[in-house]
């Protein structure tokens, strides 16, 4: 089977899209105001003005009415880091974002690109941390198990 060659730069420019907008709710609370990203059911995405006041704000969190969005530890394997984020809605995780995966190598990319959907299904479904390991990316999923229960713990 054959990758089309647009797809690793899609998956690219992706993963350079979550970095910034992870760097983006790291440092907004540098910013008088910030536009929040709300998700919402049908998978669309809304831009939300939301003031940001350094004094109540941590700087892994975004809160959007009663939706949180918590970034997780950079956990380290032999192939590079890995770092999700974390979306609760409601006290329940709603969604599981690849912040950062291995990706230096053409094998990497791919074996990413099939394992992390899955294991984000796997933390939705059983909500919590406490999910298997895909087969051929042992390293990357319990690193990505590592990065989710950092975020949980984070969100208390």
């Amino acid at each position: 089977m054959t990758t089309p060659r647009w797809r690793g730069t899609l998956i690219y420019v992706g993963s350079l899209a979550a970095m910034g907008a992870a760097g983006f709710t790291k440092f907004a609370v540098l910013a008088p105001e910030a536009t929040v990203a709300e998700s919402s059911t049908d998978g669309a995405s809304t831009a939300q003005a939301a003031t940001t006041d350094p004094a109540t704000s941590t700087d892994t969190e975004t809160t959007t009415t009663d939706t949180v969005t918590v970034v997780g530890s950079s956990v380290s394997t032999r192939y590079g880091p890995v770092q999700v984020s974390v979306t609760f809605s409601a006290g329940q995780i709603t969604d599981v974002q690849v912040l950062q995966v291995p990706g230096g190598h053409h094998e990497s990319v791919q074996i990413n690109a099939r394992a992390t959907p899955i294991l984000a299904q796997e933390v939705v479904d059983a909500q919590s941390a406490q999910v298997d390991t895909v087969s051929g990316a042992t390293y990357t999923s319990e690193a990505y198990a590592e990065s989710v229960q950092s975020a949980i713990d984070q969100r208390g």
